[in-house]
């Protein structure tokens, strides 16, 4: 791959990233779903929502919610064939509630992403929370009284739409 190709690849992936945050803010729910391969999954912990169509009913929900995201520091490494990329973007979610705007997550996005039709698309994108250093399983999404009520929104959604991912077979 020449460096004018890798520019554009790398362009794309950041358009892909923009548009992957604008959309779910925005209450495009189909539009957020058309993000991802027709496969394609959303993670978290040992449970994904896979396909477009639970995709786009995960974006219903969470379109509900009155939140922002800001995902900053994306780094993505592009395959040499230039078919596939992957990588990592730290993210925050802004959540307005009666008390005002609150932090419903802190994270990191962990991507995998393929090219379809000379078009970029996520095949899996991971969501990773911050936890907490000293207890890892406190619930740290539901902490806050204002924006946990919210965020169980999303948790029953992943409850709802998801299923386990599958343990990679042993080699």
């Amino acid at each position: 791959m020449d460096d004018l190709q890798l520019f554009k690849d790398r362009f794309a992936i950041s358009d892909l990233l923009a548009r992957y945050t604008l959309t779910i803010d925005n209450n495009d729910a189909r539009g957020w779903a058309s993000l991802f391969t027709p496969d394609g999954r959303f993670e978290r912990g040992n449970i994904m929502i896979r396909g477009r169509e639970k995709l786009e009913r995960y974006a219903t929900i969470h379109s509900k919610l009155g939140s922002w995201h800001i995902t900053s520091s994306p780094l993505y490494s592009i395959s040499k064939d230039g078919q596939s990329a992957s990588g990592k973007a730290a993210t925050l979610q802004v959540i307005a509630t009666r008390s005002g705007y609150r932090i419903g997550a802190v994270g990191e996005y962990r991507d995998k992403f393929v090219k379809i039709d000379n078009n970029w698309l996520i095949e899996c994108r991971r969501g990773e929370e911050v936890k907490l250093p000293e207890d890892p399983e406190f619930p740290i999404l539901n902490a806050d009284p204002d924006a946990g009520k919210i965020i169980q929104k999303l948790l029953d959604a992943w409850d709802d739409l998801g299923e386990p991912i599958p343990e990679p077979p042993n080699k």
